[in-house]
């Protein structure tokens, strides 16, 4: 058994467990309207039966680097083997990554097929990744959670091609928001004029248009498969000092960093009401779609730096009650032996302990590295 958990973890990126028992998956939401774009395509028939209600969440993140190790390598019997290898370890969920770069993972509704699963944007692979993935898990009695990459709108720092049809969504921030000495006015910039992208060009968490975007994308996954979760990640600012791009100027009406707009005691109050406004939005028009979907977050794991450096607050979300489960990540970026990264066993307890003290009734479910030298590591922090 060890042993094949320790193959499972090689495969898939981190394991999550609950420290106790699971609550109804979402308090029943508010009567709102749903302004976005209207999906008139009607939910599979029959619909398959969904897995039992757990009493604790076993899950893994699967991202889209756990099983795509080559462009144009995707394979349904991929999907087959993480299920297979899932069940046998005694997992119960998956949260299943179908956006990672503004791109589909699922039959496009709002944007194309990823690169990865055939080598070119936009084509089709003749297969539904995601529909696989619902069948194989739902069979086994494991939950399916749509994981998306919320602010990413590309990785790396040349454009994607134009022409896909739909049109990728760095081409349409383009036209909507404009450009300003060859920078898109829609992605984060830095305070020196600057938009980074290492890792990804990121959206502005002030666009409503990148908003409406993000809302759309999730309301055709939750009007179209039978999922039970959907899942946010890098729902915050890629960094201490990206938030200087034209569109938030507009929308805070003051210089960035400067004097704080009308209304918050600081520019960084008003960055993190931005990202506060996104989530407040899944959960108020996309979650009601499937009353049953429950809404979660993989959140930076220690919040003060979350809160200061990338503008996250996670708590204010379990407070005032828009968010049903929040994942701290809480494991090192490389594994050491013996462990003596930052997240000891005690600094791992001491974080998973001040988040259930904000949990306001919702979720906590830490996320547990898995590249650990020792089986033992993983086994003490759950």
């Amino acid at each position: 058994m060890k042993q094949k958990f320790l193959f499972l973890a090689m495969i898939l990126a981190g394991a999550l467990l609950t420290l106790g028992l699971a609550q109804a998956w979402r308090i029943q939401a508010e009567a709102s309207q749903i302004y976005l774009p209207v999906v008139a395509k009607p939910l599979p028939t029959p619909t398959p039966t969904p897995p039992p209600v757990m009493v604790e969440f076993r899950g893994l993140w699967v991202s889209r680097f756990d099983w795509i190790t080559t462009y144009g390598q995707a394979s349904p019997d991929k999907i087959d083997e993480i299920v297979n290898n899932a069940a046998y370890a005694g997992f119960n969920a998956i949260l299943f990554q179908v956006r990672g770069e503004a791109d589909a993972y699922y039959a496009p509704g709002p944007e194309p097929w990823s690169r990865r699963l055939t080598g070119t944007l936009g084509q089709n692979p003749g297969w539904d990744p995601l529909a696989r993935m619902i069948q194989k898990a739902h069979e086994a009695g494991i939950q399916v959670h749509a994981y998306i990459n919320t602010y990413p709108v590309w990785g790396g720092c040349t454009p994607p091609a134009d022409g896909t049809t739909p049109r990728h969504f760095y081409h349409l921030l383009r036209e909507h928001h404009g450009v300003t000495n060859g920078n898109l006015n829609g992605l984060q910039w830095t305070a020196t004029g600057d938009v980074p992208c290492a890792q990804y060009y990121r959206a502005s968490p002030a666009s409503q248009f990148v908003d409406n975007q993000m809302l759309a994308v999730s309301a055709h996954l939750t009007s179209n498969y039978n999922l039970d979760g959907v899942h946010l990640d890098h729902i915050r600012y890629a960094g201490v000092n990206t938030s200087c791009d034209p569109v938030s100027a507009a929308a805070s009406g003051v210089t960035c960093f400067t004097t704080p707009p009308i209304g918050h005691a600081s520019y960084g109050d008003w960055q993190r009401a931005q990202v506060n406004g996104t989530v407040w939005k899944f959960y108020q028009q996309v979650a009601p779609i499937q009353p049953a979907v429950g809404l979660s977050a993989a959140v930076w794991p220690s919040y003060s730096s979350g809160y200061n450096n990338y503008y996250q607050d996670p708590k204010a979300w379990l407070r005032d009650g828009y968010i049903d489960m929040v994942m701290p990540m809480i494991y090192p970026a490389t594994y050491n032996c013996p462990d003596n990264s930052f997240w000891t066993r005690a600094v791992w307890q001491a974080t998973v302990v001040e988040y259930l003290a904000a949990s306001n009734g919702r979720q906590i479910i830490p996320g547990i590295g898995s590249g650990y030298c020792t089986f033992d590591e993983i086994a003490d922090r759950i």
